[in-house]
Order: C-alpha cells, then sequence, then structure tokens
C-alpha cells in the first residue's frame, strides 16, 4: 500500500513508520523537519500542514492509498486557538487528499479525552461531549470526516488513543517522570497518585493501525486502550519492582499522602477493536515498564 503518515517523527508517528516500511508498504513521512538518521526506504517530506502549497504537490504526486494522520501540533497547549488551527490545518490536508481519488482509507488518532466520563468503562457508542477546546476541535474533525468518508467511499477509522507509553515518550510523561525519580532515588513527583488510567504500550497502538492498514473493518470509532486502569502509584510500585528495589520510595509516597482518593480511573471497553481489527494488546503494564526502564532513555 502507498500510506501518508502524518507527525511522523512524533511518538506514535516514529514506530508507525518504521513498522510500516519493515512490512514492505511505500510510506511518504509528511513532518515539519525530516530526521537525521532517516529510513532510506522512507520518503520524507518537509512540511507544515498550515501552509498547504508545502505539501501538495509531493501528496499529489504520490497518490496515497490510506492516509494516517496524527499530526497536532503544540501540544499540551489546548487553547482556543491552537484547537482551532489544529483543526483547520486537518480540515485542509483530509479535504485534498480525498479529492485527489486514491484513497481508501483515513485513520485518524482521536483521544480518551472526548469521554466527558472519567470513571468507569468506556465505549465507543458513549455520547461523547466536549468539555475543552481540544475535545471540542477533535469531535468536530470526526464527524466532519464521518461524512466526507462516507461521500467518497472511504473506510474510516477513528482510534480513540488512552495513555500511550513506552521509548520515546515525552520526557515530562507520567511513567519516565516516576523512572526519573526511582533512578535518582527520589519521591516521584505525581500530583494525584491514587488516579487511574488505562495504559497502552506503543506496540499494541501500531499493530492496531497496521491491522486497520492490512484488512477490512467497519468504518467509525475504535478504543485503543489495555482494557484495564493502574494507578500512578501502582506505576510507581511496579517501576521500583522492575528496578530490584524495595518499595521505600512508593511507601514513603503514600504515607506523605494527606488525602488517599482519586478523581479519575477510567478505562477502555475493547471488544469492538478486538472483534473489527483482530487485535488485542500482548504487552502488559508490568512487560511494558521493563521495556522503557531497559531502554534506559529518560536520565
Amino acid at each position: 500500500m502507498k500510506i501518508l503518515i502524518t507527525g511522523a517523527t512524533g511518538f506514535i508517528g516514529s514506530h508507525l513508520v518504521k513498522k510500516l516500511s519493515d512490512k514492505g508498504h511505500e510510506v511518504l513521512a509528511l513532518s515539519r523537519t525530516i530526521p537525521v538518521q532517516s529510513n532510506k526506504c522512507v520518503s520524507w517530506i518537509a512540511a507544515d500542514l498550515c501552509y498547504p502549497e508545502t505539501y501538495r504537490d509531493r501528496i499529489n504526486d504520490f497518490l496515497p492509498e490510506v492516509l494516517i494522520h496524527l499530526a497536532w501540533g503544540g501540544i499540551p497547549d489546548f487553547s482556543l486557538n491552537n484547537s482551532l488551527n489544529n483543526l483547520n490545518s486537518s480540515l485542509n490536508l483530509i479535504s485534498f487528499v480525498a479529492e485527489i481519488g486514491s484513497c481508501k482509507k483515513i485513520l485518524i488518532s482521536g483521544s480518551c479525552w472526548e469521554y466527558s466520563n472519567h470513571e468507569g468503562e468506556c465505549f465507543e457508542t458513549d455520547l461523547a461531549l466536549p468539555n475543552n477546546y481540544f475535545t471540542l476541535a477533535k469531535n468536530s474533525l470526526r464527524e466532519w470526516i464521518s461524512m466526507i468518508a462516507e461521500q467518497k467511499s472511504i473506510d474510516f477509522g477513528w482510534f480513540r488513543l488512552f495513555y500511550v507509553y513506552g521509548p520515546g515518550q515525552r520526557f515530562e510523561a507520567l511513567l519516565p517522570t516516576i523512572i526519573r525519580g526511582i533512578k535518582e532515588g527520589k519521591v516521584p513527583n505525581i500530583k494525584n497518585p491514587y488516579n487511574a488510567n488505562d495504559y497502552i504500550f506503543i506496540e499494541d497502538v501500531v499493530v492496531a493501525f497496521e491491522q486497520a492498514v492490512d484488512q477490512k473493518f467497519t468504518s467509525g470509532i475504535y478504543n485503543l486502550g489495555s482494557g484495564a486502569s493502574t494507578s500512578a502509584i501502582d506505576i510507581c510500585r511496579i517501576v521500583e519492582k522492575v528496578s530490584h528495589e524495595s518499595l521505600f520510595l512508593s511507601e514513603k509516597l503514600e504515607k506523605s499522602l494527606l488525602m488517599k482518593t482519586s478523581n479519575t480511573n477510567f478505562w477502555a471497553n475493547i471488544a469492538h477493536t478486538k472483534k473489527q481489527l483482530n487485535w488485542s494488546p500482548k504487552i502488559s503494564i508490568n512487560e511494558g515498564v521493563r521495556i522503557v526502564w531497559d531502554n534506559n532513555s529518560y536520565l
């Protein structure tokens, strides 16, 4: 397949570019900058989605059969201005690709933040009520693409990503923060240790996209999570076990807390994704943490 990937140098994009190109797909990777050590089997285009003139000719010549749109600039800026900029640039790109006529599949990264309920199990059929500019922009993009994809007979997958972790994750994320603290012998700086989220390993996410590229699926929303929630304090304990240390720092963190409550504990129902994509997560949180620890990239 001829696959166009935006956000190709990002956390998910970099893993996905390698995975799909290694499988023999022809990949056109779009990013604002091209990595110095780029894959020779991948064609790169340095472009800014805010300026369509920087990508139109290359994409038109490439004639993509699949568009995987991961780019969303400025994170963690969730302001109105940044959300609108991302929404407009995404609409321009997808409109252009859809009009070329070669595209048969569009796969987009959504977010678990689209679920307004942060307690309990999340189903794709749950009503998504935007409660900030970011989720409003994402929801608007999804509804618009659904309409365009139906008009153009394009298969459309909206992948609601839960908390993706793994090698290459941004430095400030929860797991890298905990790992740095444990390695330095310090109590990790965690704001809400009892908050629990659904953590999904990067390789499992990449495989889900790969499955959607390779096979027929029903257009719609797909949850990409592990199907279970894990609290931050439990991740801290897992890191200490992986490091072969005692649970001293985790216990010290727990004893320092005045309130042992949480305001977040939600996870993905992944039955629909399992059935439609013939996919299920393979890497447990314990195994995933060990892989990240052994990667040793956060000091």
